[in-house]
Formats: C-alpha cells, structure tokens, sequence
C-alpha cells in the first residue's frame, strides 16, 4: 500500500494500520537513520586500501584484528560498540549482549559469507539491525585447497616428505644397478610404500554445490573426472547444464572415489556422513572435508578409518579449533589433519574489504545488497537508510 492508498481510506479503516504501526519496537525503524557519515567500528582483519576507503565515507574505528592486533576482548568491543552505527564485523561473538550495548547500531558487515557463525542474527533483526554478508571471498582458496588435499591423498605426499627427512645417514638404496632409479628394495622402496593413485578416470563427489561446491567443480575439471553432485536444494536440470551428475548422497558415497564435503551445517547436515554412509563408501575412497567439522560424525570416521573401511582423510575442520595434539584424528596415520587454512590466502582479505566497502557504499545509497535478514526492510517499511 502507498501513502495515496492509504489516506483514500476511511478513518475507521487507518486505525488498526496506525496502531500497528505504533506497536512496533523502536529498534525496527531505527535502521532508516544512518547518517550520511556513519560511526563505523571495524574488528575485522582489512585491506590497507579498503580502510583508506571506509575512511573517507565514514568515521572509522578500528579495534582487534583491523587494528593489527588479535582478537579483542569482550570489554574492549562492548565499550566501543555502544556509540556505533555500522560495525564491520570479524569473527568475534556478537550475540543477544552486545547487540544490547548497542542502541545506535543499524547495521552489521560481516567479512563471513554465513554470519550465522558468530552473529545472532535472529537477535539482530528483533532490533531492526541489518546484517549484510560477503559473496565469494573464500571460494577459489577453498577450492584450490580442496584440490591441493585431494592430492596429497591420493600420492601420499605428508607421509612420502616425512619419510625422506626421517630416513638414516647409512640408507642404502641397494646395488649401485638401481642408483637413480630405484630408491631401496621390498619394504625399504619408497616407491612402494607410498604408491598412489591418478585421479583421472576416477569418479568425484562433491556434496553440496553452493558457490564453493560448484568452484571445486571447475577446478577439477581439467583432472578427466566424472563429477558426481548430492545437493537437494539445487534443480537437477540445472546441474546436468553444469556438466555434473545429480545423485543421491548414497549414490554418491558408493561411486566416489574422492568425496568431499561443502554443504552447510544445520540441524540437516549434522552427522550426514556417519556409521551407515562410511559402510557404503569403497575401501580405496578418501573423504575430504574443508566445511564444518560437524558435517562428520567423528567416532563413527574413527572407526571407518582404524578398521580400512576407507583408504583416509583430509581434514581441515575439527569439533574442538585448536585440537588437541593428542586428539586421535590429528594422529591417525590415515589422515591427512591441517589447522582451519582452506580459506586464509593472501588475495582473501583484499576481496573480502573490497566487499565490504561496496556493502556499505550500498548500504548509505539506499540500495544495500547481500542481506542475510533482508525482513528488517519489510519492518522498516521502506529501503534503507
């Protein structure tokens, strides 16, 4: 309805609208006022050239990672959020507490493209506070990652560098006949200890085929793989357009050699890949996983792993972030176990600040784009600001 429709209509007709209106909490409108020049506070680990920017458009705090520091306290950050219209957000927690702090925030950028993660974002929306999120910082470093661990896999790259770095000073390859050829004989051949398999040929299965699902797609392409994809929310039609086969997670688990895992987590996803789907998958398969940690039931991997069930994994996500040394993945021979990297390249923090900066030009034009609760335009019963 607009403001002409609604003054044609009888007075009797505008009350329940006017006292609707009236009812709503303070906070749904609130996020209309953005100044032109917003108090901005950053925690967020940013691009040089991208605080450059944020400074000329807006008054510029910058605390914990986007101060060059380490993360910052729950003090620091509850003290300088209170005065803030626009926070850029990293990877503190900014849950229902903080968010109360904070009266004159309108918005919250987060660097994540799931700020579910670290923001409650159901709290946020209650209060009429936007919350905007990144779109392809990580997907070519998560996929390229993917690749580098598919192949560490499958040649046995960790345990081969371990090997030569650990071999003794008197290691004899054998008669002089085999010198630069062949590197020891029966158990003591590298070669033959660490034998590995082409992926040409073979059969990939990628479960769940987002944006980084589908960039891991494109990175294996030029492997001669067939590319197999469990993802419930996508049209098969547009998959089969993708060059990619729309199966079913068993389909997949039982074809596959290489699976790995890109789906989110939610109360779905959780355990997906337990008891039953370790048991349908081949004893040569590996299982990569650069997602979330909870995607994989961990006893149940354990116990696939320490019976051969299947050949290994790699592992860049854990329950616990740091594992313990002592934790039995981080030392399973089988697995292939590294510290939350995937995603953290070089080019990372350049395009995520680009974003960010384009984020919040949007955001005070009016035009704000990447909404993860686009609602609070609808309770604010106009576009922004």
């Amino acid at each position: 309805m607009n403001l002409k429709s609604f003054r044609s209509l009888p007075r009797r007709a505008k009350s329940p609208i006017i006292r609707f209106i009236s009812s709503m909490p303070s906070s749904a409108v609130a996020i209309r006022s953005i100044s032109g020049r917003p108090r901005v506070l950053a925690t967020a680990d940013l691009s040089p050239e991208g605080i450059a920017s944020l400074r000329e458009m807006s008054e510029l705090k910058l605390l914990g990672w986007a101060a060059g520091e380490w993360f910052c306290n729950r003090k620091q950050l509850m003290d300088a959020i209170a005065n803030a219209e626009v926070v850029i957000a990293g990877y503190e927690c900014f849950d229902e507490e903080l968010l109360a702090a904070a009266p004159q925030l309108r918005a919250i950028l987060s660097v994540r493209s799931a700020p579910q993660a670290n923001i409650d974002v159901a709290a946020a929306t209650a209060r009429g506070i936007a919350v905007l999120h990144t779109v392809g910082r990580t997907d070519h470093g998560v996929a390229e990652f993917t690749v580098a661990l598919a192949l560490g896999l499958a040649r046995h790259l960790i345990p081969a560098g371990a090997w030569i770095r650990s071999r003794s000073p008197d290691f004899d390859a054998g008669e002089d006949f085999y010198r630069g050829t062949v590197w020891g004989r029966d158990g003591s051949s590298p070669q033959l200890a660490f034998t590995g398999i082409e992926l040409h040929g073979r059969t990939l299965g990628i479960v769940g085929f987002g944006a980084i699902g589908r960039v891991v797609a494109e990175k294996f392409s030029g492997f001669g793989m067939e590319v197999l994809v469990h993802d419930p929310y996508v049209d098969s039609a547009e998959l089969r357009s993708l060059r990619v086969k729309p199966v079913s997670l068993n389909e997949l688990l039982t074809q596959s050699a290489i699976v790995t895992l890109h789906a989110r987590l939610s109360p779905q996803t959780r355990g997906m890949i337990g008891e039953d789907q370790f048991d349908r998958m081949g004893r040569g398969a590996y299982l990569i996983n650069t997602g979330r940690a909870g995607l994989i039931d961990t006893e149940a991997l354990l116990r696939a792993l320490d019976r051969e069930k299947i050949a290994g994994a790699a592992l860049d996500v854990f329950d616990t972030e740091p594992p313990s040394a002592l934790d039995p993945l981080v030392c399973h021979k089988r697995v292939l176990a590294t510290p939350h990297l995937a995603a953290w390249t070089e080019e990372m923090r350049v395009r995520h600040t680009d974003i960010i900066v384009k984020n919040l030009q949007r955001l005070l034009a009016g035009k704000p784009e990447n909404l993860s609760n686009p609602e609070v335009l609808t309770m604010a019963r106009r576009t922004l600001p």
